[in-house]
């Protein structure tokens, strides 16, 4: 491996927190990562796309669906019916510290793709194979939900060494791509040769902020407003405003994050397909006076004359238009269209959410797609930020804050979903409930979770066990198998550490008793020795902890509560918030 590689492995390792184990383990984990982050760059815990150690000739694989990485077929049912239809990539990710391009090896990878949609295979069999396949079966089973198509299939073959278009490599390379394209499962299927260069772009590209140059000639400038250090408003031609929303790969940007309302296609949608009826009738010069047009929020702005360059933008307002745009963006005679754009330049949050919340005023929103606008959000960010010492956390309630920092680790950041997810697994006693996509797990909370008038020290206690928890599977300390099962053990953790009543978490008395968590989840020792403990109480109480179906039971998690409760010799009481 050359000396470059080796230090973005060294780095990655340190930014994520990760035990190095060998050369080409490492290699395979920091790969991985970097082509999912360049696929997908929310954020996401690269070691939930790693296959089971032996898996052959297939190292990783993400699934994109309707464009969010899943990990549990939950996540694809909540999408589905979300949004209603299902857009889907599968990533697949096969890395080798060999210094060359490898024929067999690409044989290889190409043949375990393949195997992994053939329904009568028995070559992958591991848990976490299991996992991919019950996503993959379940979206091919609702394949009327496919409105834009069949799947796109992306193969990536990375290597230390150097690409250089060899005739022979090729020849597999297209054999083995028609041979997956034949099966008539996908739209597309493209192999990525990567090789050293390659991957340490994808890498430099993780820690680089979104950037677009364009022209912007038909604009006016909106007078001074507090806050705010440049807003303009006015007619962006299409040709320009596909620089907005279309990436280096042709695909759509991910720079919807800061909209409140996802992507809902067109079957089920009246407005987006009124937009296509326009854009099919050719009625271009009739779209700037019929459609509201998009809402642009820059962190930073440079001009020189007509041409701008935004940097870390995000399209507020506008999402349902720039993805009906992008659906058309060959349509003959789009170049006369052009879009109303408002671009406002700021980097203060509370003017980016107040224009969030303006912008989106003219169709319902759900009350989870508000939740990272909230004041309760920013406060709790504060109080994670209150924070020293080794417990330091950072409490991420916009997508990809802390990405670009680089003096942030992303082992340390605590995201929206992660959050939901943790307390309502620590204090709520609802690990059964937090498959699935993140908005709808709160909806089925019934509105526990981010109440004004809650203390903030329950949040945090549950973020720092789940970083404390995750600490031990990156250090090896814990066994990959029980991962699927560490939403329990972070209910187990707090019910045998803790057997008083867990207080309200409007209650002062909560921040007495969640110091004592706190001081107990910053015991390395002591923690792993309970971790232990509990990982012991559940193979012993008769649940299947292997078994998925049985950990979304409520009836398994009453089970372990019940487990944990004749180890101590007490009775407990979960919160009522």
């Amino acid at each position: 491996m050359d000396l470059i590689t080796k230090s973005c492995v060294k780095e990655f390792l340190e930014t994520n927190e990760i035990s190095a184990v060998s050369e080409s383990t490492d290699f395979e984990k920091f790969a991985s990562f970097c082509v999912i982050a360049n696929e997908y760059p929310g954020s996401f815990d690269a070691a939930d796309l790693l296959t089971d150690e032996g898996t052959q000739g297939i190292d990783a694989i993400g699934i994109l669906v309707n464009g969010r990485l899943v990990n549990d077929v939950e996540e694809v049912r909540d999408l589905l019916d979300a949004n209603g239809f299902l857009e889907v990539v599968f990533l697949f990710i096969q890395a080798k510290t060999s210094a060359k391009f490898e024929s067999t090896e690409l044989g290889n990878f190409t043949f375990s793709v393949k195997e992994f949609f053939d329904l009568g295979s028995r070559l992958h069999k591991g848990d976490r194979m299991l996992a991919f396949k019950e996503m993959k079966d379940f979206i091919y089973a609702n394949a009327h939900a496919m409105s834009k198509g069949n799947p796109t299939c992306k193969l990536f073959y990375v290597t230390t060494g150097n690409w250089c278009e060899d005739a022979a490599l090729m020849s597999v390379i297209d054999r083995s791509t028609q041979e997956i394209n034949s099966t008539n499962l996908f739209s597309k299927v493209v192999l990525f040769p990567c090789d050293a260069r390659a991957v340490q772009t994808y890498y430099r590209k993780t820690k680089e902020k979104v950037r677009s140059s364009f022209l912007f000639e038909k604009r006016v400038t909106i007078p001074p407003v507090r806050g705010v250090k440049e807003a303009y408003f006015g007619m962006l031609p299409f040709a320009e405003f596909r620089k907005l929303i279309v990436d280096d790969g042709g695909g759509i940007r991910n720079i919807f994050y800061d909209n409140i309302r996802d992507y809902l296609g067109l079957d089920s949608n009246p407005v987006n397909q009124k937009i296509e009826e326009t854009l099919k009738a050719g009625k271009h010069d009739l779209f700037g006076v019929l459609n509201n047009g998009v809402t642009v929020v820059a962190d930073d702005l440079k001009t020189t004359g007509d041409t701008f360059t935004l940097t870390d933008y995000q399209i507020v307002n506008g999402c349902q238009t720039s993805h009906v745009l992008f659906a058309n963006k060959d349509t003959e005679g789009i170049v006369n269209l052009h879009v109303p754009m408002r671009l406002i330049v700021t980097d203060d949050d509370d003017i980016r959410n107040e224009i969030t919340k303006a912008t989106n005023r003219q169709t319902a929103v759900k009350p989870e797609q508000l939740e990272a606008l909230s004041q309760f959000q920013k406060d709790l960010e504060q109080y994670y930020n209150s924070i020293e010492g080794e417990g330091r956390l950072y409490y991420e309630r916009r997508t990809n804050q802390y990405a670009n920092s680089g003096k942030v680790p992303r082992a340390k950041v605590v995201s929206i979903p992660v959050q939901i997810k943790a307390i309502a697994a620590m204090f709520l006693d609802s690990p059964h409930l937090v498959s699935g996509y993140y908005g709808t797990i709160a909806k089925r909370l019934g509105g526990d979770l981010f109440h004004e008038g809650h203390r903030f020290s329950p949040y945090y206690a549950s973020g720092l066990g789940y970083y404390r928890l995750e600490g031990m599977f990156r250090s090896r300390e814990l066994e990959p198998q029980y991962k699927r099962f560490r939403y329990h053990l972070l209910m187990m953790v707090r019910l045998l550490s803790d057997r008083e009543n867990v207080p309200r978490f409007n209650n002062k008395e909560i921040d007495t008793y969640c110091d004592r968590l706190v001081a107990l989840f910053n015991n390395l020792t002591q923690f792993a020795d309970l971790v232990r403990e509990a990982v012991r109480i559940a193979e012993r109480s008769g649940v299947d902890i292997a078994d998925q179906n049985q950990l979304k039971q409520k009836e398994k998690t009453a089970v372990l509560v019940e487990a944990c409760q004749k180890e101590s010799g007490g009775a407990f009481r979960r919160t009522t918030t």
